[in-house]
């Protein structure tokens, strides 16, 4: 509503006019392409807005209706099958309204809308088409509440799939535009980006790229084994009840911190914090290995030493699985694990 009513064909002709520089306006505007989809999927009147709402609010109370019913009860799936049968009308009352405003509500005429592909497309087989047009044009309250439990289950399947079917449609418009409404704030948020990279000193644009290039940001983690409460939730690395470390292992044999980055990635950088509170020697040597399968490890970096930061720069390698691991029995504790 109130949205201004640009022509298409105009609008892409301007940005055509107007050079380079127009053209990558309207590219991260999106001029052009709101003003097509604005002249395919014309704004609704009033009267089919207000048909439209019956049918989501239908729907919606019919949903309710089912979450209502006790288990095993066929009541009230009768009732929402009518609800349903009331919320496509409504539906087919808003697409003929957006065609025809000032049409008369008229029940047959209403019905004889309903395309047969979406109607075929609901219907669980194809001998159940005609059932369920009959159904559209007769039902009633009473007459699903009367059907047998298992055609009333049917029935419901149904009507549910075909009322959401036609709710679909009357959002494609601003289903669309909301589309159209995010690339351009994802486009604009690029162009802001790049000019605050731009303004950036290159030591602070390097940190910014690769935070945003870190693998094991928000990937879960496990360790070998864990003290009873101390570390944080995977997958976070950070957390108040825990600062000085993320997890925190038993004194074992070998113990580790595996983090699954979710597919195979590639992966050439690992950088690792090292607890500074105390305890920093028990973290050596430590190695990093790499797996696509949780099976085979292939190790790509050590370090020998006590560190408070390690970063561990070593040739490509693709792998879903990451592992930190101390090649000594003792405790584990880190306080961050970050690759790239």
């Amino acid at each position: 509503m109130g949205e201004p009513q640009v022509n298409q064909e105009t609008a892409v002709a301007t940005a055509r006019e107007g050079g380079l520089s127009a053209r990558m306006v309207d590219w991260f505007w999106r001029g052009s392409a709101l003003a097509k989809a604005r002249h395919a999927l014309p704004e609704p009147g009033a009267r089919s807005v207000l048909f439209a709402e019956r049918a989501r609010a239908s729907a919606e109370l019919a949903q309710n209706t089912l979450m209502a019913s006790e288990p095993g009860a066929t009541r009230n799936e009768g009732s929402a099958c009518e609800t349903y049968r009331q919320s496509i009308y409504w539906s087919l009352c808003a697409r003929l309204a957006q065609a025809q405003p000032a049409f008369e509500a008229d029940g047959e005429r209403v019905w004889d809308t309903l395309d047969g592909a979406l109607l075929l497309e609901a219907a669980s087989s194809e001998d159940r088409v005609e059932r369920l047009r009959s159904a559209l044009r007769t039902g009633s309250f009473v007459y699903f509440a009367d059907l047998p439990a298992e055609e009333q289950q049917a029935s419901l399947i149904e009507l549910r799939k075909l009322s959401h079917a036609l709710l679909v449609k009357l959002a494609e418009r601003s289903v669309a535009l909301d589309g159209i409404y995010q690339e351009r704030a994802w486009r604009l948020a690029l162009l802001a980006f790049f000019a605050l990279g731009v303004a950036l000193s290159p030591a602070i644009l390097k940190k910014v790229v690769e935070a945003r290039a870190e693998l094991t940001l928000g990937k879960p983690w496990r360790a070998s084994s864990t003290m009873v409460g101390n570390g944080c939730t995977s997958p976070a690395q950070q957390c108040a009840e825990s600062p000085n470390f993320f997890f925190h292992t038993l004194e074992e044999a070998s113990p580790w911190v595996e983090f699954d980055l979710g597919t195979n990635r590639k992966i050439s950088k690992v950088h690792i914090d090292n607890r500074a509170d105390c305890c920093s020697e028990r973290a050596d040597p430590l190695v990093i290995e790499v797996s696509a399968d949780q099976k085979h490890w292939r190790k790509v970096s050590r370090h020998d030493g006590e560190f408070s930061s390690w970063e561990a720069l070593f040739a490509p390698v693709n792998g879903r699985y990451l592992r930190v691991r101390l090649l000594k029995q003792n405790y584990l504790h880190l306080v961050a694990v970050h690759a790239y």
